[in-house]
Formats: C-alpha cells, sequence, structure tokens
C-alpha cells in the first residue's frame, strides 16, 4: 500500500535511478582501468599514456562524486515528500477514527505509528533511493567483470555468495516479529510517559515520582530487551558474512598468487580482481543495511497500513435516508429521546450479555442497561450517579462516538443514525469530562476555527463568568500553554464553557462543567445559563445536587441503570439514595454520590 505513495514521484525516481547508474558505472570502471595501466603502462614504462589514464581516473572519479551528491539530493527531497504525504494520510485518518476505534489502538500507539513509523518508512525510501541501484549494479556488475577478468578467480566468488544471501535470509525471517515486538514495547513506553507527564502535578504533590520512575523504568527496560533481542541475532550476521568474505578474499590472494607464479595470470588482473571483490563486499553490505531498514519499514508499514485499512465504523456511517435538515424544536416533541438504550464498552463482555439468561445477569455485563428518558425543548436533564454509574457514557452515546447495541436514540423524533456529523455538530455545545485546552490564546481556543465576532465572543465569556480573569490576564490575546496550565481548574472550566456556549448550541451539553468553581460561581453561572440560554435543551452532569435541582427532570444512575428519575422534589419523595446526598451536600456536610454507595456498600 506505502508504495502506492511513491508513484506520483515516478519519474523523478527514475531520473534518480538513472543518475545513480551513470555515478555507479564510473566507480565501476576505475578499477578495470587501474589493471590496464599496471599490465600495459606501468610495465612497459609509458608515462604519457599513465599520465593520460590517470587523468581520465581523476575525472571519473570527480563524475562519480557530483553524480552521486546530485542523486543523493533528489533521494533525499523524494524520501521526503513520499513520507509527508504517508504522514498526512495517517494523520487524516488518526482524527477521523471513532471512539472504539481509538480505543482499540490506544493514542500512545497512534503517536508512535505517527512519529517513530513515518521515520522508519522516510528512512527505508531514502536509503533505497541512495544505495538500492548502486549496490545491485556494484554486486552485479563487479560479479560480471570478475569473470570476464578471470573466470578461475570469479569461482570463488559463485562459492561464496549462496552462502551469505541464505545467511540474511534466515536472519531476517527471525527478525521480522522481533521488529513488531520493538515497536509494541515503544507504545507501552509511550503511553507510560504521557501519562506521567499528564500527571506530573499529581505525582509531585502525592510523592509519587519515585513510583511513576519505576513505571516508566520497567517500560524502558521492556525497549531495551526487545532491542537487545534483535541487535543479539544482528551482531551474529555480520562477523558470519565477513568470515565468508575474508576467506574468500584470502583464497582469490593465494589462487592468484599461484596464478601468477605460473605466469597465467598478469599482476594488474589480480589487483583489478581485489578492487572489485572489495566492491562486491560492501555492496553486500549496503545490501544487509537495506535488508536490516526494509524489515524495520515492513513492520511500520503493516502499522501504519493497519491504521489507513481500519474501515469507517458504523457510529460514522449514516444509516438508512440520510436527514439533510432537522425540524425546529416543537413543544410536546423531545429535543432528545433515549429509547431502551443498552450499551457495552467491552466486545467480550457484550458476549457474555447475550449469552445472559435474565435481565439481572445482563445487566452485570452492560456499561448502561435498557436506559429510557425524554428530553423536551428548552428543558434542562440532570443526571447524577456515582463514578463508573454511566454518566458520561449517555453523553458519549447522544454525540454519536459510540452506537448503542440495543435500543434507538432520537433527535426531534429522528434516529440520529441519520443524522450527518456536521448537522450534529451545528446543534450540540460540548463541555466534556477531561476536556482539553490547547496552546495559543485564549480567543482561538474559546472560538475553536468558528466565525464568532468580538461582540458574540465577549458576550458568551460573560455568561461564563469568564471576563474577570481574562481581563486580569491582559486579555483574550493571553497565551496558553498545552492543556491550559497555567491557568487554574475554574478558570479552565470557565473557557470550556465559554466555548460551548459561543456556538449558540440548540443542546447544551456540560458534563462534570463546574466542579472547580465555588458556589457564588456556579450559582450565577446557572443564572445566566437559565436567563440567556432558556430555549436551548440542557444535559448537566453534576456531583452537586446545588447544580441540577433546578432541572426538569434528574437522573439518577447506579451501575448503569436508572435508579430513578423525576424532579427533584419527586426524588427527595421517591429516591432514598438521592436524598441522603442531597440532606448532606445542602446541609453542607459535602458528601457525594460516591461516598454514600461507598457506606452502603459497606
Amino acid at each position: 500500500m506505502l508504495l502506492e505513495y511513491a508513484k506520483p514521484y515516478k519519474r523523478r525516481i527514475i531520473v534518480n535511478a538513472i543518475i545513480k547508474t551513470l555515478a555507479t558505472i564510473f566507480e565501476i570502471l576505475l578499477p578495470a582501468i587501474l589493471a590496464f595501466m599496471i599490465n600495459e603502462l606501468v610495465i612497459s614504462g609509458d608515462r604519457s599514456g599513465i599520465v593520460y589514464w590517470g587523468i581520465i581516473m581523476i575525472v571519473l572519479a570527480f563524475l562519480a562524486w557530483l553524480t552521486n551528491i546530485v542523486a543523493n539530493r533528489m533521494a533525499a527531497y523524494t524520501s521526503s515528500r513520499i513520507v509527508r504525504e504517508v504522514r498526512h494520510d495517517l494523520y487524516s485518518r488518526a482524527i477521523n477514527l471513532s471512539a472504539k476505534q481509538i480505543d482499540s489502538l490506544s493514542i500512545s500507539s497512534l503517536e508512535t505509528r505517527l512519529t517513530t513509523d513515518t521515520y522508519n518508512i522516510h528512512n527505508f525510501f531514502g536509503v533505497s533511493l541512495r544505495m538500492g541501484i548502486r549496490s545491485v549494479l556494484l554486486f552485479l556488475g563487479g560479479i560480471a567483470i570478475c569473470f570476464f577478468l578471470e573466470w578461475r578467480l570469479s569461482l570463488i566468488l559463485f562459492v561464496m555468495v549462496p552462502p551469505i544471501f541464505l545467511l540474511i535470509k534466515l536472519v531476517f525471517s527471525k527478525a521480522f516479529p522481533m521488529f513488531r515486538n520493538v515497536q509494541t514495547k515503544v507504545d507501552d513506553m509511550v503511553q507510560v510517559i504521557r501519562e506521567n507527564i499528564r500527571g506530573i502535578r499529581v505525582s509531585k504533590a502525592l510523592d509519587k515520582t519515585e513510583y511513576e520512575q519505576g513505571r516508566f523504568a520497567e517500560r524502558n527496560q521492556d525497549v531495551i530487551d526487545a532491542e537487545i533481542e534483535v541487535t543479539d541475532l544482528m551482531i551474529k550476521l555480520f562477523p558470519s558474512i565477513n568470515v565468508i568474505i575474508f576467506t574468500g578474499q584470502a583464497l582469490i590472494i593465494i589462487l592468484g598468487a599461484y596464478l601468477a607464479s605460473q605466469g597465467t595470470v598478469e599482476a594488474g588482473i589480480i589487483t583489478a580482481f581485489l578492487s572489485y571483490f572489495l566492491q562486491i563486499a560492501h555492496s553486500f553490505m549496503a545490501m544487509n543495511r537495506m535488508i536490516n531498514i526494509g524489515t524495520r519499514a515492513k513492520t511500520s508499514g503493516d502499522r501504519i497500513s493497519e491504521v489507513m485499512n481500519l474501515p469507517i465504523d458504523d457510529s460514522q456511517i449514516i444509516q438508512g435516508e440520510a436527514v439533510k435538515t432537522l425540524p425546529a424544536a416543537t413543544p410536546g416533541v423531545p429535543d432528545v429521546e433515549f429509547r431502551n438504550v443498552t450499551f457495552v464498552y467491552d466486545e467480550e463482555n457484550y458476549e457474555q450479555y447475550k449469552e445472559a439468561d435474565t435481565a439481572e445477569e445482563k445487566a452485570k455485563y452492560a456499561d448502561l442497561y435498557n436506559i429510557s428518558f425524554k428530553v423536551y425543548p428548552g428543558d434542562t436533564l440532570g443526571i447524577i450517579g456515582a463514578t463508573g454509574s454511566g454518566k458520561s457514557t449517555i453523553i458519549k452515546l447522544l454525540t454519536r462516538m459510540y452506537d448503542p447495541q440495543e435500543g434507538e436514540i432520537f433527535i426531534r423524533g429522528i434516529n440520529i443514525k441519520r443524522i450527518s456529523r456536521e448537522l450534529m455538530h451545528e446543534m450540540f455545545g460540548l463541555v466534556l469530562q477531561n476536556d482539553f485546552i490547547f496552546s495559543g490564546t485564549l480567543e482561538n481556543n474559546i472560538k475553536f476555527g468558528r466565525d464568532i465576532t468580538n461582540a458574540e465572543l465577549a458576550e458568551t465569556t460573560n455568561y461564563a463568568q469568564a471576563n474577570d480573569f481574562i481581563e486580569d490576564k491582559g486579555g483574550l490575546k493571553f497565551k496558553l500553554v498545552a492543556r491550559g496550565t497555567n491557568l487554574s481548574g475554574g478558570q479552565q472550566q470557565r473557557v470550556l464553557l465559554s466555548r460551548a456556549l459561543s456556538g449558540n448550541p440548540e443542546i447544551l451539553v456540560l458534563d462534570d462543567s463546574s466542579s472547580a468553581l465555588d458556589f457564588a460561581t456556579d450559582a450565577r453561572l446557572r443564572k445566566a445559563l437559565s436567563e440567556n440560554y432558556a430555549e436551548t435543551t440542557a444535559f448537566i452532569i453534576a456531583q452537586r445536587i446545588s447544580s441540577i435541582m433546578h432541572a426538569q427532570n434528574i437522573l439518577v444512575l447506579q451501575g448503569g441503570k436508572i435508579l430513578d428519575q423525576g424532579t427533584h422534589e419527586e426524588l427527595l419523595e421517591n429516591c432514598e439514595l438521592y436524598k441522603e446526598v442531597a440532606d448532606m451536600q445542602l446541609g453542607s456536610a459535602g458528601a457525594d454520590f460516591d461516598s454514600i454507595e461507598f457506606f452502603h456498600n459497606s
């Protein structure tokens, strides 16, 4: 597949091959001229002939040098352009993968494929274009000229070459799976590095830096062990080839000396033969290096192709007749409806789910089980529950990051599988759990590539309660570092809220978006949303009951199921768990669902 990327550069590759062929021919001619000079000119004492052919050798050496430089520059240009296209397409495919596909590959593996694996491809094309033609011509041309010079000495070459090729084939057949194992170990190490860097503040705060260093040391050692395994195999190859080559060289000298003593071979022939023999040996080394790099590139190419060839996930495909425009919000028609939705992340768990007989057994394997609710235009749905109860999973299904295995989800009466991603993106304003702030200015992070006026920007930052700290930072041109680590947690959340609100969304999703805000700021935020986004349908996931108690409907989730749902007042009467948390939180005891569930389970 990756060779397809070389096709647009076919003409340049052919020109490069022609120039490289000329350079190699110039190199091949030099020993033959040297043999002629020794046999014909030196012995006869023809000084003018020696000077003449000496100048020709210098010219040929200069031409070989010049053409090699031109060919190598072309090779560097071509390989860089090829890998640029590979990296571009791989990145484009990676950012369009579904959440399920990203989960199966892992982000660290994608990072390695975009960096280490593309470098291996670049290295392969570069070395192949620089050394491929040259090494093959030196090998074939050297053998042909050696046979022409003295066929008896050439027999040594024909005995020497097959064992070398057999040895190379044997070693690299074993090396290929080892190289793949190295890349897998590198993926694991990159994953630990990502986690350590992202969580470095937590590690320092909890004095866990030594523990994290230990984790990294283990993964680093795994990479070293895998590399050593490959190296141990490879270092056996080079000495073995050298033994064969040096043995062949010794045999040529011995046989050449014998033939010379018999008067059947001239000294110049032996000198030229040894020069060509060294060229052949160097071509072996070059081909060996190419095979080494090619094996790594084959491994990397397979890993890149694995991503590029991933099919479009079902969650990214419009199923049925596509909807071009969505109907306007209509009173009495739910803006969002979940109808008997069941979802399981893990494929193995889903197989066990299908084999389970009772509803209780099925629920054990499901991340969400038989979820049904309706949210009407302008209403707010509050979702509350312990960690792992499925709160964020509902949002992932609503935004079609995943498709449920059972049940249906509707937006304004239309199955979301019929709605394009573009329409979905226009409707939603999202603040997801652990959302990302990019390096750049505050303005760029809030606009996020959208055409938003300064007046609209000022309005949304005001609603998000972000104006005060933005002014303190010197305005919207304030530079943020990656992940916004030069902002406090509350400031980060207000930037993300500004981003979500600035698109004037029809459906607003706030997943734990105000947990870092103090109660006063949280209250002002809720007041601004209720006054200025009264017609916006909202989903609010929270740990604080005060953040959702105003909602028209509240889902209480437990273990992926709806324990109860209703208004705040209804849940106080009918849901014991909700009532306990409300009594403790609103009574300033500060408890949440995790602590209450832990108490009950204990």
